[in-house]
């Protein structure tokens, strides 16, 4: 059955139209905004950098973790639940007033607070001396960290039109990877300066760790790139912010709830299983190369760092790409059809990269496999601007960052160490743990991506 055309859902509701008294106005708050391509590109650059220090302060600790683990006397299940649970605990929470206050308030300050708190919390972990005090500091970078989701979503779809929307959300994307790149790339260089000294006199803060030493380097030049967020072009019209402060929340996201909750529900199963698959992969991947090929921190951050910057990033670019061309030529359904081949293709990938001798057969299989994640991510982005209004765009993707929090930061990273600890029982077979993650994922991501083709076709072009 084809899905009823929804009217006022695009539209401002105004409390004269939600009592009935008066029709709401055939405009929504924000339509009229400009196409300017050298501001919007800009912008999204300067969203790029931020990604790339999100995912430095947030995956940096995946290269220390034997160092952190020896030195705070961890367990593999503590630092998983370092690398993920602390991290998602207030980023999910976080997220739903954050998507709420993107869609009512100044964008530009909200980045800018959110960078300001979490490179001051991800520095702070350097001076963490038990595992309480990490797993305090880590729920406030992902506090920090949950501003850039919404923020980022909501900015770039209105910087370009619908059918150019997804290759800049596709270069967003890939700065997940390149971030994920960096932080290994950087860590390990970073580590590699630090290496072999028993403590580092780090400038103010005294005698410290290496690993500590490590996390403050790494952590406090946010501090400065954040300034950044205010040479970001704002294309809402003067009147925008207060129009929408006027209308009745309620409505219009109760609206939207009940006429799309289906495509909706597919979207956050499909994309949520991705993060979770996604944060299994990140969080352990450097630990197995480390232990089983015997390959330092540096090693990793240089060779994998750089196959998942590179890898990653042109999967992402590459499939905003495919996607835009597509639509154009009236595959509406574009996002989840390019989001599940991707997702079959990379089931083998990730499924066998963990079993083979050689490490150079492991990192090419990899490396296959996260340009086709990178692909899936572009259609995760690009599905919110398609299927929510500017009203309530915020908030739906907050709602995804929510369960992408829980499912991925909380349960990826968590799910592996538990399987190596009390299934595997093995230190040795952290690879094995993220191969069957892996292949149970990637399938039922492809399953509900396929299932919502149809629904992604019916709904009406706004």
């Amino acid at each position: 059955m084809r899905m009823a055309e929804p009217p006022p859902l695009e539209q401002p509701i105004s409390a004269e139209a939600a009592s009935g008294s008066a029709a709401a106005p055939r405009t929504e708050p924000g339509a009229d905004m400009p196409y300017r391509p050298v501001a919007a590109w800009c912008s999204v650059g300067i969203l790029l950098v931020f990604s790339l220090f999100s995912f430095l302060d947030r995956q940096i600790i995946a290269l220390l973790v034997d160092p952190i683990k020896a030195d705070l006397g961890l367990t593999d299940t503590q630092l998983g639940l370092l690398q993920g649970l602390a991290f998602a605990l207030l980023y999910a929470v976080a997220g739903l007033p954050i998507g709420w206050a993107v869609d009512r308030y100044p964008r530009r300050i909200i980045l800018f607070a959110g960078i300001t708190i979490w490179s001051l919390a991800s520095a702070s972990c350097g001076l963490a001396r038990n595992f309480w005090q990490m797993f305090a500091s880590r729920t406030f970078v992902g506090v920090g960290e949950a501003s850039m989701g919404p923020t980022a979503v909501s900015l770039i779809s209105d910087l370009f039109p619908r059918d150019r929307v997804a290759t800049p959300l596709g270069v967003y994307s890939a700065g997940f990877y390149i971030g994920g790149g960096v932080a290994l790339t950087v860590g390990g260089w970073v580590v590699s300066l630090f290496a072999g000294q028993a403590t580092v006199d780090f400038p103010v803060f005294g005698q410290l760790a290496p690993w500590q030493a490590v996390l403050i380097a790494t952590g406090l030049p946010g501090l400065l790139v954040g300034l950044l967020a205010f040479l970001i072009y704002e294309p809402r019209p003067a009147d925008h912010l207060r129009r929408v402060r006027a209308q009745p929340d309620a409505a219009k996201l109760s609206a939207f709830l009940r006429e799309r909750w289906r495509i909706v529900t597919i979207a956050y199963g499909g994309f949520g299983i991705a993060a979770f698959v996604s944060y299994a992969i990140t969080a352990w991947t450097p630990t197995y190369f480390i232990r089983v090929f015997k390959w330092t921190a540096t090693d990793v951050g240089w060779t994998y760092g750089l196959i998942v910057g590179l890898s990653g990033a042109f999967g992402a670019f590459a499939g905003g790409v495919l996607m835009d061309r597509l639509y154009r030529r009236g595959r509406t359904d574009a996002y989840f059809l390019v989001a599940g081949i991707a997702s079959l293709i990379a089931t083998p990938l990730f499924a066998g990269a963990y079993f083979v001798p050689s490490p150079v057969v492991a990192l090419a299989m990899l490396s296959g496999g996260l340009v086709m994640f990178g692909a899936t991510s572009a259609g995760s982005y690009s599905t919110w601007q398609k299927i929510a209004p500017r009203a309530v765009r915020g908030r739906v993707t907050a709602t995804y960052i929510l369960i992408g929090a829980i499912l991925g930061s909380g349960f990826g990273p968590l799910s592996t160490a538990l399987v190596t600890d009390y299934v595997m029982r093995d230190p040795l077979a952290v690879g094995t743990s993220i191969a069957l993650i892996s292949g149970l994922s990637f399938p039922l991501m492809a399953l509900l991506f396929f299932s919502g083709l149809r629904l992604m076709r019916e709904l009406p072009e706004d």
